[in-house]
């Protein structure tokens, strides 16, 4: 995230940005959580969008505490590719804290058809808070760590790379190659569909995993992490860890682009909005 914004500056940008991903791709989720499950697909809205609640308060939550804690930590970190890159790591799996219940009961709700409100007091009721908190965290952790290392880390540094390929080394704008909009958006483009492909395909078995755990409550089927990818590949193979990889892939590839986009184009709002303009003056200096 930007190091000119503050740690509530940032999270503002991570929260509106997620409102948008949310909304347009909780399709992609609800399509990911079925296959993962062996339930059936669908197109009727009414499911699509069940579960909407918590998927929505899990995006703008987790990306306003990623880009939050993104931020914070690139700037106790050295100005390095290491260092911005191990600052999306670990703001990654800090906040999969938050995010590990919040799917949870994403994934219950559209299991159970149960309301936002029924549903966290039925599983308090019958499993405890350490089953709502706890179930699945340790692959949540390892998942968002890839994820947001992805989509904060790896992807900015190949936008900026793919934008030097495409311009003149001599022509620069404020320490960037000066390019067009159309280079612009081309490298925004090729960079999401890189850094989201490559971390939704390295993140799913752990995402997989996650997901079955947080399904099964009961632990009728699945009880420990080992144990639930082991009996996965026992039931159908290796294959069975990348099940609905392709929708990830989609919705991550969306987000990522959606997120980048959000990052270069919005910090002048959200200056406006916390400081009264872009060019306001805070403590005497200019912001």
């Amino acid at each position: 995230m930007s190091t000119d914004l503050t740690e509530r500056e940032n999270t503002i940008l991570g929260s509106s940005a997620a409102f948008i991903i949310g909304v347009t791709l909780q399709p992609t989720v609800y399509s990911k959580n079925a296959r993962q499950q062996g339930l059936p697909l669908t197109l009727d809205p009414r499911l699509l969008y069940r579960g909407i609640g918590p998927s929505l308060a899990n995006e703008m939550g987790q990306l306003g505490l990623q880009c939050a804690a993104t931020g914070a930590l690139k700037k106790a970190l050295p100005s390095t590719t290491v260092g911005e890159f191990s600052a999306a790591l670990g703001a990654g799996a800090l906040v999969a804290l938050f995010a590990s219940p919040c799917e949870l009961l994403m994934i219950q709700q559209q299991r159970q058809g149960t309301s936002m409100l029924e549903t966290p007091l039925k599983i308090l009721r019958t499993h405890g808070v350490g089953t709502l908190l706890g179930r699945g965290l340790g692959m949540c952790a390892a998942r968002d760590a890839i994820y947001v290392g992805g989509m904060l880390g790896f992807t900015p540094i190949c936008y900026d790379w793919l934008l030097k390929a495409q311009s003149p080394s001599s022509a620069t704008d404020g320490g960037r190659p000066a390019v067009s909009a159309g280079a612009e958006a081309l490298a925004s483009m090729g960079s999401s569909m890189i850094g989201g492909t490559i971390c939704a395909v390295i993140s799913h078995p752990f995402d997989v995993v996650k997901t079955c755990m947080q399904g099964d409550l009961e632990r009728k089927t699945y009880t420990g992490s080992m144990q639930t990818a082991l009996a996965l590949v026992s039931e159908g193979g290796r294959a069975s860890l990348m099940r609905g990889v392709f929708w990830r892939s989609v919705n991550i590839v969306a987000s990522v682009y959606i997120a980048n986009v959000c990052c270069r184009l919005l910090p002048p709002y959200v200056k406006t909005l916390t400081r009264g303009s872009p060019d306001a003056e805070i403590g005497g200096k200019k912001a």
